[in-house]
């Protein structure tokens, strides 16, 4: 019975021996699966640092250009209102201008007809006593 179970232990132990040596292999497995899940995470982290940064700088520069927008729409607020009030400013001058040219024309009419001519123009071969003499 002794060397049964002597010979029994040497099975179990042979048997223990492999399924270390199996499980030592899986364990160097999984210890490289870990090195490259660590060398991945570290890898993505440096990804996530330059996208977060890329984002940071989009956002920066949204802001800026928001601001530039804002500072342009009031200049152009600004525009509009004075060019509304050219506008006004330039109805007023052709409205005056018109007047003015209506007035003229007024003007005009009135002062030909009561303008008469002074003397009548008279060619000279028509005058005085040279008109003989030739």
């Amino acid at each position: 019975m002794t060397i049964r179970y002597i010979l029994r232990l040497r099975r179990q132990l042979t048997d223990s021996r492999q399924e270390n040596v199996r499980l030592q292999g899986e364990l160097h497995s999984l210890d490289r699966e870990i090195a490259d899940v660590r060398a991945a995470n570290t890898q993505l982290r440096q990804e996530a640092t330059v996208a977060l940064e890329r984002q940071v700088a989009a956002m920066e520069t949204i802001d800026q250009l928001t601001a530039e927008r804002e500072r342009l729409l009031g200049k152009l607020e600004q525009a509009i209102t004075w060019a509304t009030e050219v506008g006004r400013v330039n109805a007023c001058i052709d409205h005056q201008n018109q007047e003015r040219a209506d007035d003229n024309e007024r003007l005009r009419r009135e002062l030909a007809a009561r303008t008469q001519p002074v003397a009548r123009v008279i060619p000279l071969q028509n005058r005085g006593p040279e008109k003989g003499a030739a």
